[in-house]
């Protein structure tokens, strides 16, 4: 049997030395490249991780201003430079129906709207006087109290005259709609709107 020499063994032991070594040094570039790949994908979900955190609250913050806009605009009015009693008369008067008897809408003088000597504003009284059912009443104090500009009651009146036996009749009594047989009411509304300044109460100008 033969049998390999010394010098053989040491060849081929130096040949999968020099073999190794030579993969070695070829795949070590790809192996260091591998590893940079790797931490540079860890450090761009780290990134993107906290882009999606900043988004989200980004989005919250919007939200969140978005409702204090909503909430400011339902609270803060607007003070127009001129009286405008047209659009006062339009937004008090409501239409006629079975709900409603009467309506009178009076707007006097304007008077100064605060107590300052040097107050720039002044506001325009207004009375309503209505008969009709409790509901449209509650609909004129409503656009009174809804509208853009600064509205302010002053004094609200609210009664149901007293049934006369004599004139009752449908079960409805004299404080009914003689054709409807709905309950009115007689209602008194005071109130003012303020004017005289460009300046909004929510701090804009009122072209």
């Amino acid at each position: 049997m033969m049998r390999a020499s010394n010098t053989s063994l040491t060849c081929l032991g130096l040949s999968v030395v020099a073999l190794v070594a030579c993969s070695g040094f070829m795949l070590w570039p790809a192996v260091a490249a591998s590893d940079s790949r790797t931490a540079e994908c860890g450090r761009l979900l780290a990134r993107a991780a906290k882009h999606d955190v900043i988004v989200l609250e980004r989005d919250r913050v919007r939200g969140d201003l978005a409702d204090a806009r909503a909430s400011a605009a339902r609270v803060l009015r607007t003070i127009p430079r001129d009286a405008d009693q047209a659009h006062l008369m339009r937004m008090l008067a409501v239409g006629t129906g079975p709900d409603v008897g009467t309506q009178t809408i009076v707007a006097g003088v304007s008077l100064p709207a605060t107590p300052a000597a040097n107050s720039a504003f002044r506001a325009i009284p207004v009375t309503v006087e209505m008969k009709a059912t409790f509901a449209r009443v509650m609909e004129v104090l409503a656009r009174a109290e809804c509208d853009k500009r600064l509205v302010r009651p002053i004094h609200i009146a609210i009664t149901r005259p007293a049934v006369d036996p004599s004139t009752a009749r449908g079960g409805g009594g004299s404080n009914a709609n003689p054709d409807t047989g709905l309950p009115l009411v007689e209602a008194r509304i005071e109130l003012d709107a303020v004017f005289g300044g460009a300046v909004a109460a929510a701090g804009e100008e009122q072209p």
